[in-house]
C-alpha cells in the first residue's frame, strides 16, 4: 500500500513554528511582491479568504488589521521541509518527494491497523522534531492515498492525523462524495468535458468502461480511472524527471531605468541558475537573458527583449555563466526604458559526466569545477552566500516587495539540526 503525507497549510505552519503567537489567528501568506494570497491558517478560510486572492482585496473579506499578512520566505520553507523529507526517509521506504510540502511512500505492513499505529506515531514524531502539523493517508494506490489524505487533513473527527482507504465499500462511499474536479490528474479541461458527459464524482469516473476512457481521452487518463480503482499504475516521480531547460527571474519590486541596477539582478539570477544546474548535476549548452517593462504602466514606454547565448563547450560553472548573460544582457539594454522584470534560462541540457569538449575552447574546465566545488562547499557549511561574484554586490535595488517580512527573518538563520541566532550562540 502507499501512503501520502501531506504539510498542513504549509507555509503558515512554517511562520508558526518561529512565532508561535500567530497560533489560533487569521495568518496568509503572500506571493512575490507581496501580490497575491498563497496560503491561508484555517482561521483565514473560514472568513472566507480565497486562495489567489490579492492583497488588496482582502477588506472585501474582512478587516485587513484582524489579519496576519507575512512576505513569502521560501528559503526556510525549503529548509523546514527537508527536515520533515529527513525524517520521513528514516522511518518509511520508497520515499517519493513529490512537492515541497507532500511526499509517497511505501506503507511498511500489510496489516491495516498496525500501519495506522505506526502512521500515527509518526505524525506525533514529526510535529515534536519540527512543529509542522501534518497528515498521512494510505490506500492501495497513490490517487486514493491522496484522497485519503485530504480527508486526514479535513475531517475534524480524525484526531491522530491518519486516515485510509482499503475496504472497497469504503472506497465506494467516498469516490461517491469527491467531486471528479478533485481528483488527483483530472485537470479543469478534462473535469469540463467529464461533467458534460454527467460524470459528476470520482465513482461515476472510475465506473466508466475502460475501453471508452482510453477511446475518449487517452491511456494516461485511463491510468488514473485504474487508480481510483486500487491498481498501482504511476510509475513516474515527478521529482526525478530530467529538466529540458532552467530559468530564475523574478518581478522587480519597482520599475528600473539604471543599468547598473538590472545588471545587478541579471548576475544574482545567473548565479542561482549556475547553482541549481550543478545540484543536479546538468550542464548547459546556451544561456539566454531577457529584460521586460510594465504593462501596466500607461506612463513608460514598454520594451521586451532577449538574446540566446551558445557556450563554446557545455558549463555548469557560474563564472562561464555570468560572462555569457552579461553579454547577451549588454546586447539588448536600451537606454530611456523603464524595466520590471527579467530573467536567465540555460537550454540544452545534459548530464555533467557526458560533456564533449571542444578543442578550440582554451578555458581550463577541471580547474572551474573544482574551484565550483570548493565555494559550493563553503556556501554550504555556512549554510549562506559568502563567496559571490563581485558583480552581485550591489544594493540589490531589483529585490522584491517584501513589506510583511516576520521580525525573525531579520535575526535568525537557519542550520540543519538546529536554529542559531546572529551570534551563532544556539537557542
Amino acid at each position: 500500500m502507499y501512503g501520502l503525507i501531506d504539510c498542513n497549510n504549509f507555509f503558515v505552519s512554517c511562520e508558526r513554528v518561529f512565532n508561535p503567537s500567530l497560533n489560533g489567528r487569521p495568518v496568509v501568506v503572500l506571493s512575490n511582491n507581496d501580490g497575491c494570497v498563497i496560503a491561508r491558517s484555517n482561521e483565514a478560510k473560514v472568513l472566507g479568504i480565497p486562495m489567489g486572492c490579492p492583497a488588496f482585496q482582502l477588506k472585501d473579506y474582512t478587516d485587513p488589521s484582524q489579519v496576519v499578512q507575512l512576505s513569502a520566505r521560501h528559503i526556510v520553507y525549503s529548509d523546514i521541509s527537508h527536515r520533515i523529507m529527513s525524517i520521513m526517509g528514516s522511518e518509511v521506504e520508497g520515499l517519493e518527494v513529490y512537492s515541497v510540502d507532500e511526499a509517497f511512500f511505501r506503507t511498511p505492513y500489510d496489516d491495516v491497523e498496525r500501519n495506522h499505529a505506526f502512521l500515527a506515531r509518526l505524525v506525533k514524531k514529526v510535529h515534536r522534531y519540527v512543529g509542522v502539523p501534518v497528515s498521512i493517508g494510505f490506500a492501495p494506490s497513490r490517487s486514493l492515498a491522496k484522497i485519503a489524505s485530504h480527508i486526514a487533513k479535513k475531517d475534524r473527527r480524525i484526531t491522530d492525523g491518519v486516515y485510509w482507504l482499503v475496504r472497497p465499500e469504503a472506497i465506494d462511499i467516498i469516490l461517491s462524495r469527491t467531486p471528479i474536479a478533485d481528483v488527483w490528474g483530472i485537470g479543469q479541461r478534462l473535469a469540463a468535458s467529464l461533467l458534460g458527459r454527467g460524470i459528476d464524482t470520482a465513482y461515476k469516473f472510475a465506473h466508466m468502461p475502460s475501453g471508452m476512457v482510453r477511446a475518449l481521452y487517452s491511456v494516461v487518463v485511463e491510468r488514473t480511472q485504474r487508480e481510483l480503482r486500487g491498481e498501482d499504475c504511476q510509475q513516474i516521480n515527478p521529482v526525478t524527471i530530467a529538466h529540458k531547460s532552467l530559468m530564475t527571474s523574478r518581478t522587480f519590486g519597482r520599475v528600473l531605468t539604471d543599468r547598473r541596477q538590472v545588471q545587478d539582478a541579471i548576475v544574482h539570477f545567473a548565479q542561482a541558475t549556475a547553482r541549481r544546474l550543478r545540484d543536479e548535476h546538468q550542464v548547459a549548452a546556451s544561456v539566454m537573458t531577457y529584460v521586460r517593462g510594465d504593462h501596466f504602466r500607461d506612463d513608460l514606454p514598454y520594451y521586451s527583449n532577449s538574446c540566446e547565448m551558445r557556450l563554446r563547450t557545455p558549463s555548469s560553472s557560474t563564472m562561464t555563466l555570468v560572462h555569457y548573460a552579461l553579454v547577451a544582457f549588454n546586447s539588448i539594454f536600451r537606454e530611456g526604458f523603464a524595466y520590471r522584470k527579467a530573467g536567465v534560462m540555460v537550454s540544452g541540457l545534459t548530464p555533467d559526466n557526458m560533456v564533449q569538449l571542444n578543442v578550440w575552447d582554451s578555458e581550463d574546465h577541471g580547474k572551474q569545477r573544482s574551484l565550483m566545488q570548493a565555494i559550493d562547499g563553503i556556501n554550504q557549511r555556512y549554510n549562506a552566500n559568502v563567496v559571490q561574484l563581485a558583480p552581485d554586490v550591489g544594493d540589490h535595488s531589483w529585490s522584491p516587495n517584501q513589506s510583511h517580512l516576520a521580525p525573525s527573518s531579520q535575526t535568525l538563520r537557519i542550520y540543519t539540526g538546529q536554529i542559531f541566532d546572529t551570534d551563532d550562540a544556539p537557542i
